[in-house]
């Protein structure tokens, strides 16, 4: 059983670091008052999957960037953050994108010196089982090994295509698979070797010239089926719609938030420092971060995030306000 455990644990990256300084433009104007993964999602901000996904899989210690409002970043994902994890913050100056972005960390001295580091994107809701990704990287020549996911649909998102060995063949960008092809998806999870690192200039830099390519040219980019659930948070319409299917029937009130005599909550998420008049009604919708829905208002399958106020008697439907 102590073998078994000691294996386990040297399969283990001992450091991850997720990506959460972008600009997020897809999510404006909702990225204008956060950063896309300070959104609030039932069970806690869109960066707190990541977080967990990370201490869940045996990893201790993660690095997370920040750029884009980045006090709301960090004050979001410190809260967040799961009790057996210790997380540390690179701030950058500028945006340095992914390959730049773990430059910095490393030079920074974030990164430890030893082992490998597991890369996780901080704008997606995700919930992974990694350990055939970390045995992948343990066992072979990889420079980096990418998590994959049978494909949800190749005319939203790039592909991916393996050999027999478990080599990416390919990577396409989106569209309709050609005939035999078997495409998968890349939901933003790799373990990244320390000679591959070790090797990246710190300018801003992205992941696929800086370290795909590279790796690729060598026959070094891996990749391997994990299971799982992923789901991307790209613009308001896509995060509406995740975060109703994460709730169910069921409305996520934060206990910070006030509601007034006789307002109707139904399949709703209310975030923190909300206030809701009397008789309001809300429905299919995200009211969080300060808003103020006056009295008689009527908010269906919209979003309302910041510094707003709905007036007393207005109807929102289907509509994004955020201040």
């Amino acid at each position: 059983m102590m073998d078994n455990a000691i294996e386990m644990t040297n399969q283990i990256p001992p450091i991850a670091m997720i990506f959460a300084a972008g600009r997020g433009r897809r999510m404006q104007p909702l990225s204008d008052v956060l950063p896309k993964p300070a959104l609030p999602v039932p069970g806690g901000p869109v960066v707190s999957w990541g977080l967990r996904l990370v201490a869940r899989s045996g990893i201790r210690t993660a690095v997370l960037n920040s750029w884009w409002l980045a006090n709301t970043m960090e004050n979001t994902a410190a809260e967040a953050m799961p009790k057996n994890l210790a997380l540390r913050f690179s701030r950058e100056e500028q945006l340095m994108e992914t390959a730049g972005g773990l430059a910095l960390a490393r030079d920074r001295g974030l990164l430890g010196t030893d082992g490998p580091v597991l890369v996780v994107n901080g704008d997606g809701v995700l919930n992974l089982e990694l350990q055939d990704l970390f045995q992948r990287h343990r066992e072979t020549n990889d420079l980096v090994t990418l998590g994959l996911l049978p494909h949800l649909g190749p005319e939203r998102w790039s592909r991916v295509t393996l050999d027999r060995n478990g080599l990416v063949s390919a990577i396409l960008p989106r569209g309709l698979p050609a005939p035999g092809e078997i495409p998968l998806l890349y939901p933003g999870v790799m373990v990244i070797s320390r000679e591959a690192i070790e090797t990246l200039e710190t300018t801003p830099s992205g992941v696929a010239s800086a370290l795909w390519a590279p790796a690729r040219a060598q026959q070094r980019l891996g990749g391997v089926l994990v299971s799982g659930h992923w789901r991307e948070v790209g613009t308001p319409a896509d995060y509406l719609d995740h975060v109703m299917a994460l709730l169910g029937d069921r409305t996520d009130l934060h206990p910070s938030a006030h509601v007034g005599h006789k307002a109707v909550l139904k399949h709703a998420l209310i975030g923190p420092g909300v206030s809701i008049e009397q008789d309001a009604v809300i429905g299919q919708s995200i009211v969080s971060h300060g808003a103020v829905i006056g009295a008689g208002a009527r908010i269906l399958r919209s979003i309302v995030l910041g510094n707003v106020r709905i007036s007393p008697g207005e109807t929102l439907t289907d509509e994004v306000r955020s201040g």
